[in-house]
This record gives structure tokens, C-alpha cells and sequence, in this order.
């Protein structure tokens, strides 16, 4: 069984990557519709924050979707920031 990862960053503003998990599902349809959701929000997020932020236009938001099969040891990294 596959499984859908919907994952994305959250900090558009000064320095650094937080890396979230926003939901795992089982049909990649809920995937899809989970990433569209999702990215609106941090949108309108960001732009109700108004300042100091990288966003100008909602292609600015990068949410992702990792398939993964069903108990399978898999090793994936999905971001960060560290010096």
C-alpha cells in the first residue's frame, strides 16, 4: 500500500527552513487536496503577516507530496536548516 506524505515549509521570512508534515494519507486524491488546502492557507498566511516575508505570489509556497509504501524502512529527508 502506498502511502502520501503532504509536507512543505513553513518560515518565509528571515533565515532558516522549519520542515512540516502535514497529513499521511492512503488515497492520493486526499494527497492532492490536502496540498492545494494547505497551500492556501500558508499563503494567506503570509500575506495577512505582511512583513519581511519571501512570499509575493502563491507559487512561493512549496508543499510537497512523498509517496512511501506501507511498512517499508525508508530513509527520507525533508528539509532543514542548520549551520
Amino acid at each position: 500500500m502506498m502511502l502520501y506524505v503532504v509536507h512543505g515549509n513553513t518560515n518565509y521570512y528571515g533565515y532558516g527552513y522549519i520542515e512540516n508534515i502535514f497529513g499521511i494519507y492512503a488515497k492520493k486524491d486526499d494527497a492532492e487536496a490536502a496540498k492545494e488546502l494547505i497551500t492556501k492557507k500558508l499563503y494567506e498566511k503570509e500575506i495577512a503577516r505582511g512583513q519581511m516575508s519571501v512570499v509575493t505570489d502563491i507559487t512561493d509556497i512549496e508543499v510537497k507530496i512523498a509517496e512511501i509504501e506501507a511498512g517499508r524502512l525508508v530513509e527520507i529527508e525533508l528539509g532543514g536548516y542548520c549551520e
